[in-house]
């Protein structure tokens, strides 16, 4: 054990090892990161608890998929870098380690696990994250880890990040692994180590070249690797055009409704990006576990449809080029900045080319099928409401889990008997809901089915939260202009739909 006050000369020191000196670790982005993060203000790391020989379970399985084979001695064991926000010294820690009372505990910020190999030194490193303060974050892909310390079991709620090593994993490995991190609650996921992950992607690399030293995964063998891990992937394409050197990007409104969209099940998200390097742009993978939204805005009625999701400002990333939970910007509707942008002397932007969702295989209705019959929904109601509202529809799409669904109607505003009905009626595990509001308020919410078949009517439950005598009129008005509106529902099976959400009203 050694402990040192927290400075970017300690923290270099105790991130090299003895194939990589402290002025390369000093160079290196990740550590440029690192020493950002734990220095803001935010986290204000004042002291480091460093331990030597520490048994990596995900190290381990690399060593002997590889180091242990190679001609020069590469140790097995490892070095944890813990961090806190208290400033003590070794009588304060003496006396915690023997005490269940000390309060130095309650400063605890991570660890990060430092690996005797050369130059991608960063192994399994878990961080606390931003507060929530005054910026309304949500760090929806994180979970509660227990790290364990001279015989103390501290919790710390975050998301496994680690370098890519480019010999066991490249970074859409990286991106799979963190992914798996949480899924992996789930007991139909299994948690994979790296190793494991790039085996499950192919029995060679794209290219057709052996997998390790690996050179990266095709959008394939990501989608093959989280298949074999238990989970399902959706796919979102680039929607519109940049330019005709970068094709197709994925726009940033897309983005924005399928994080909120899928946030609330909890699994982080895979963006594949295009960043800028050296002349040209590389490929990368990412993982999204969070984001930053702004309150709701009244704004005037508008003619076209108005989305929650377009409050997100601001996107949280692991990436294993710089470091977990790395803020990203939208520059525009085609463009993002993050830290490759950033460094670019020519300040060139990112783009995102596909974004890859892991579902559940039970999850078989997308966010795509919702989304149509919402904007019909939602012209309807434009008609209806008319001059009679002087705030704009705003529609949030999301997929839940039912039990969470089902505590949200507990807490609703609506008679003890609403809630009895919706309580004891049964539910698939996944559903979607589709919430309707004027200005703050909710006035409408639509319960869809997530687990059946897409040409069937997916309608479980509308939910009206307007006073009943506008209910009723909004019931008639369905009622006499069917044959107008039913068209406005871009489904197969639109005459169900119609007649199920009048029915419920």
């Amino acid at each position: 054990m050694e402990l040192k006050t927290f400075s970017k000369p300690a923290l270099a020191n105790a991130l090299s090892n003895n194939h990589t000196s402290k002025e390369i670790i000093l160079t290196k982005n990740q550590f440029i990161f690192l020493h950002e993060y734990l220095d803001s203000k935010d986290i204000n790391a004042k002291t480091m608890v460093i331990e030597e020989n520490y048994i990596s379970k995900d190290f381990l399985d690399g060593y002997a998929s590889y180091y242990a084979l190679c001609f020069e001695n590469y140790p097995k064991v490892c070095r944890r870098v813990h961090f806190f926000s208290k400033k003590f010294g070794e009588p304060e820690l003496s006396a915690a380690i023997t005490s269940n009372n000390s309060n130095l505990w309650g400063g605890y910020l991570g660890f990060i696990v430092v690996k005797p190999i050369p130059i991608t030194v960063i192994g399994l490193t878990l961080l606390k994250t931003y507060p929530n303060k005054e910026e309304p974050r949500v760090f929806w892909g994180t979970r509660e880890y227990d790290v364990h310390l001279f015989g103390k079991k501290l919790k710390i709620n975050s998301l496994a990040f680690q370098e890519q090593d480019t010999v066991i994993a490249a970074c859409a490995t990286t991106a799979i692994w963190s992914m798996l991190n949480k899924a992996s609650l789930d007991f139909h996921t299994t948690l994979k180590s790296p190793s494991q992950i790039t085996r499950d992607a192919d029995t060679v690399s794209p290219d057709g070249s052996r997998l390790f030293p690996n050179k990266g995964l095709s959008l394939l063998q990501i989608c093959q690797a989280i298949v074999n891990s238990g989970l399902v992937s959706e796919i979102k394409r680039g929607n519109i055009k940049h330019s005709d050197d970068h094709g197709m990007v994925v726009s940033s409104i897309y983005i924005r409704k399928i994080l909120n969209a899928y946030s609330a099940i909890g699994i982080p998200i895979i963006l594949v990006i295009k960043v800028p390097t050296g002349d040209t742009y590389g490929a990368h993978a990412i993982t999204v576990s969070g984001f930053k939204q702004k309150q709701l805005k009244v704004s005037l009625p508008k003619n076209d449809i108005t989305w929650y999701s377009e409050n997100i400002e601001r996107i949280y990333a692991h990436d294993d080029q710089w470091g977990p939970f790395a803020r990203i910007s939208f520059l525009n509707d085609k463009e993002i900045e993050n830290h490759w942008t950033k460094s670019d002397p020519k300040k060139r932007p990112t783009l995102v080319q596909n974004i890859i969702v892991p579902v559940y295989p039970k999850i078989r209705i997308s966010y795509e099928n919702i989304e149509a019959i919402v904007l019909g929904l939602d012209v309807i109601l434009r008609l209806f409401f008319g001059n009679r509202i002087v705030s704009d529809l705003v529609w949030d799409i999301k997929i839940q889990y039912a039990q969470n669904y089902k505590e949200s109607i507990r807490n609703a505003n609506l008679s003890n008997t609403a809630k009895m009905k919706r309580l004891v009626d049964p539910l698939p595990k996944y559903v979607w809901v589709a919430n309707c509001y004027v200005a703050n308020l909710k006035i409408m919410e639509f319960v869809f089915d997530a687990t059946g078949v897409n040409n069937a009517m997916l309608g479980l439950d509308v939910v009206c939260f307007l006073p009943r005598p506008i209910r009723i009129k909004l019931r008639d008005f369905l009622k006499n202009n069917k044959h107008k509106f039913e068209p406005l529902i871009k489904h197969k099976d639109r005459g169900n739909y119609y007649d199920f959400i009048v029915k419920a009203l």
